[in-house]
């Protein structure tokens, strides 16, 4: 009896210091976590959130929170009352950040976001705080004025200014940091280019908010790829009478490392490009069509190598017998019109088949019982891309496309979308593109072994691209491995539009170059002269850092 209580006391012990344990852990994931206090600007203080500013528009408060709080960031924000004064709210925020300090969370765990009016209090809460340790960022909060209007805020912490080049409440905080009487341990800014004025820290997007989620995990190399901005600037600021006119967006690893948007949507009404306009984005839409007509291929509803007179009785050419999904959707088909014979037997060579992605359409609205506008508009709210519409949607706000002239003049192009949707017609954004590159290539559409497929170069599918040489092809997509770095993606052309979309899985980089002024017209070199410009660019300095290190996996990346 004595050993069995002996056991049992042991027991008990065991369990004390277990449960003991147990609490330890957690309180130590617990304060390993990422604390965040996100400041809304004077617009949320003043209206109701569904409010829009008649110069901004709705300011997407809940967006931007629900933006961190995927990143897995504990975030603390409020909805001010109206008229807050700045430097009392800034110190029940600091009383809020000393409990944390003082329950054990670091510092640099702590991260102060504010922007515009919230942008203020953040500086007040950096100067009253005093710890050189904690992040802040702050956000189109900074007029000169400030140095004789606000003497008191002193810079205090690790510091991110983010500005806007076109907004005239905001500036280069940088006098700020040299006046500052109070340690910075790090500092860096940020000068954004989105021509959406003061109105862009209103929306959520990526540019700005990208650097604060990098910032707040202590990366404070905000400006780590300092190879290819200044080259890209100096292509786009190249002397010539035909300056570029679009969006370009660059990421690596889900951040932000080039954006810029420059020019105009309405070259008539001179109204500026905005970083979500809505393009024709040409080619691109094949690797659409062809993730629509795999997923179909895993229902088991079509079979990618029978022949499409299974699909399409009504089809009165031989090749109808012979060609099969496959052909179509790499181009081997040979047909160049529905009641003509085909140019070649199915699958011995190659020609680029805008007709055959509209029987692909076809097929998977037989084979579907919907239509392919049903079913991309499905796909793109399954991906979340909320900007990205087949051209027969009324929904869409696609932007003017411009063709030059002969004479040099450039005029709106009314034909942009007369294209086979399937196969050039599609609507998009280059935020939404980024957003459709991240589910394509990891998992999120297809399964792997069907990815695969897509993305294998299949036999005879070789092109000589007008614009890189020798091209081979998978299902709807590009596939390159030159230099041991695998690039998957398309250009896309159509009057009015030219655009590119290119993905690099080993590095997880997105090059997404839009374009609404199509320049020397019949010459694709100089059509496309600054997409590949950029592309190379990009890819130079991608081998530049690969070499030496062996990064072959596709998909788990």
């Amino acid at each position: 009896m004595k050993k069995i209580l002996i056991q049992i006391l042991f027991i008990c012990i065991g369990l004390v210091l277990f449960n003991h344990y147990v609490a330890a852990q957690a309180k130590q994931k617990t304060l390993k976590k990422e604390y965040l206090f996100f400041l809304h600007n004077r617009f949320v203080e003043l209206f109701d959130l569904k409010t829009e500013s008649p110069e901004y528009g709705r300011a997407e408060y809940k967006e931007i929170l629900d933006s961190f709080k995927r990143d897995g960031f504990i975030v603390f924000s409020e909805k001010r009352p109206a008229d807050t004064d700045a430097k009392i709210y800034a110190q029940k925020v600091v009383t809020q950040i000393k409990g944390l300090l003082q329950s054990g969370v670091e510092p640099n765990h702590i991260t102060v976001i504010g922007i515009s009016k919230g942008g203020y209090i953040a500086q007040y809460i950096s100067t009253f705080l005093a710890n050189p340790d904690v992040n802040f960022v702050f956000i189109g909060s900074f007029q000169e004025r400030d140095l004789t209007d606000n003497p008191d805020i002193n810079f205090c912490g690790n510091i991110l200014s983010i500005y806007e080049a076109t907004d005239p409440y905001g500036v280069s905080a940088i006098k700020r940091k040299e006046t500052s009487k109070l340690t910075v341990n790090h500092f860096s800014e940020i000068e954004l280019h989105t021509n959406l004025r003061h109105g862009f820290l209103y929306k959520a997007l990526p540019e700005w908010i990208e650097p604060c989620k990098k910032w707040a995990k202590r990366n404070y190399d905000i400006h780590s790829n300092k190879t290819i901005a200044p080259k890209i600037d100096a292509l786009l600021t190249e002397k010539t009478t035909k300056p570029f006119n679009g969006v370009i967006l660059i990421t690596q690893n889900d951040e932000t490392i080039y954006t810029k948007t420059i020019g105009y949507a309405d070259i008539e009404n001179k109204t500026l490009l905005q970083p979500n306009d809505q393009f024709c984005v040409g080619s691109i839409s094949k690797q659409f069509t062809a993730v629509l007509v795999l997923q179909q291929f895993e229902k088991g509803n079509i079979a990618l190598h029978t022949p499409i007179k299974k699909y399409l009785p009504q089809l009165t050419q031989s090749w109808a017998d012979t060609v099969t999904i496959h052909h179509l959707l790499t181009h081997t088909n040979g047909i160049i019109d529905l009641d003509k014979p085909a140019l070649f037997p199915a699958g011995t060579q190659y020609d680029y088949s805008q007709l055959g992605f509209k029987l692909l359409a076809d097929i998977i609205e037989q084979t579907s019982g919907k239509s392919l506008e049903q079913l991309s508009m499905e796909l793109f709210k399954t991906c979340g891309m909320t900007n990205t519409f087949h051209p027969h949607s009324k929904q869409h706000h696609m932007i003017k496309g411009y063709t030059e002239q002969a004479n040099g003049s450039v005029l709106y192009d009314s034909t942009s979308l007369l294209n086979y949707p399937a196969a050039g017609g599609f609507i998009s954004t280059a935020h939404d593109l980024i957003i459709w590159n991240k589910h394509l290539h990891n998992g999120k559409l297809l399964k792997d072994s069907t990815y695969e497929i897509m993305i294998t170069k299949q036999k005879n599918a070789i092109r000589q691209h007008p614009l890189f040489g020798k091209t081979e092809y998978g299902y709807g997509i590009t596939v390159s491995n030159e230099n041991n770095i695998i690039q998957l993606g398309q250009t896309g052309f159509v009057p009015g539009f030219n655009s590119m979309n290119f993905y690099y899985p080993q590095t997880k980089t997105t090059i997404i170059v839009l374009k609404n002024i199509v320049n020397d017209n019949g010459d694709l070199k100089k059509v496309f002269h600054y997409h590949t410009g950029i592309l190379n660019i990009v890819k130079e300095d991608l081998y530049e850092n690969s070499r030496g290190t062996n990064k072959t996996n596709r998909r788990k990346h």
